[in-house]
């Protein structure tokens, strides 16, 4: 009986074959969690470029406001 399983020459092909389709398992869940990473730090600084700008326009027209309130009281408009 030894001798029958001593005689396996597809062993090694098999072998290989697994190591390999193991390593493209990795391979793609590591490239999933990369790819979720960079996607959630885009959405993170869109959201915080679109803060920042709807924040600076809100800042604007506050001083619009009160250059206009200042130009009232001075009677200039």
């Amino acid at each position: 009986m030894k001798i029958k399983f001593k005689k396996r020459r597809g062993s090694p092909i098999i072998e290989e074959g697994l190591l390999l389709g193991i390593a493209a398992v990795a391979f793609s869940i590591v490239l999933s969690i990369v790819a979720g990473v960079l996607l959630g730090l885009k959405d993170y600084y869109t959201s915080m470029f679109n803060n920042v700008g709807n924040s600076m326009g809100n800042i604007i027209t506050q001083i619009n406001n009160i250059l206009s309130q200042i130009a009232k009281w001075i009677g200039i408009t």
